[in-house]
């Protein structure tokens, strides 16, 4: 489990993946005003994210994936508590969008260029970069991700995995080091499901570090080094998948996919 809320770096610049995690979060809180008064959605939340780890966040609907999510990638302010990313204060982060990208849970929310091409030339033509150099990055991550016979289509005509693929490679040619995933299983074909696992398969080998929103875990478990599970907006657990799936309560909403698979590394849809 995560470190006490005392060992928070006091550091002002990135510093290397060898003296820090890369994420590092401190007793993270986020309430919501209601009618009746004030809910709490993120309870106290701490953990540490590794460079180059797969991680694992898994928790039934309502159990605080999203917003944790949003908090970490800048999106979203906590009530109270503190994120650092490389022993920087998350809100002192140049560029965070830059580094961390996100896969939203519908990828039409993300996709805004007028034909495959044009969506992933759109992050990196923002970045300030030569044309020269975006061109290059998107022709890379048009090959990366197998949308060469896409190229020149309209985003709306692809299937949901090919969606979440160009999202995908719209981050890559960004040049994100971190991606989180929110549901990227949701809605998709066994075909659309394989084609995703792809995607993070080969990020994984890249070296990319991942977080990965889901409650699938049968399709995804043996592609992840650790599984953390969220519950009414706390960590219950953290740790080794094996590990985590021999404490699973019934109350926190996880099933353990190992009812139709017999061990955890064994989950996953790719070559099944």
């Amino acid at each position: 489990m995560s470190p006490p809320a005392s060992d928070a770096p006091p550091q002002t610049a990135l510093t290397s993946r060898a003296e820090v995690p890369l994420f590092r979060v401190r007793n993270l809180s986020r309430v919501f005003k209601t009618g009746d008064g004030e809910t709490a959605a993120l309870r106290r939340v701490s953990l540490d994210i590794a460079e180059g780890e797969c991680t694992l966040l898994a928790g039934s609907n309502g159990s605080g994936k999203t917003l944790l999510m949003r908090c970490l990638a800048g999106l979203l302010s906590p009530s109270s508590g503190d994120i650092f990313y490389r022993g920087v204060p998350l809100p002192l982060v140049k560029d965070l969008h830059r580094r961390v990208g996100l896969l939203f849970q519908d990828p039409d929310s993300q996709i805004v260029g007028e034909t495959v091409g044009e969506d992933i030339a759109f992050g990196p033509g923002n970045m300030g970069l030569s044309k020269a150099v975006v061109r290059e990055r998107t022709e890379s991550a048009v090959r990366a991700f197998g949308l060469q016979d896409k190229r020149d289509i309209p985003p709306r005509l692809l299937s949901g995995g090919e969606k979440r693929r160009l999202a995908a490679a719209g981050i890559a040619a960004m040049g994100c080091e971190t991606v989180i995933m929110d549901e990227p299983f949701a809605n998709l074909d066994y075909p659309g499901v394989l084609s995703v696992l792809s995607v993070i398969q080969s990020m994984k080998d890249e070296g990319k570090t991942l977080v990965i929103l889901t409650h699938e875990l049968e399709k995804v478990l043996a592609l992840a080094g650790r599984l953390v599970i969220l519950h009414r907006g706390t960590i219950q657990d953290d740790g080794k998948p094996e590990a985590v799936l021999e404490r699973l309560r019934d109350e926190w909403g996880v099933r353990d996919p190992r009812q139709s698979y017999a061990r955890a590394k064994d989950c996953s849809w790719l070559g099944a």
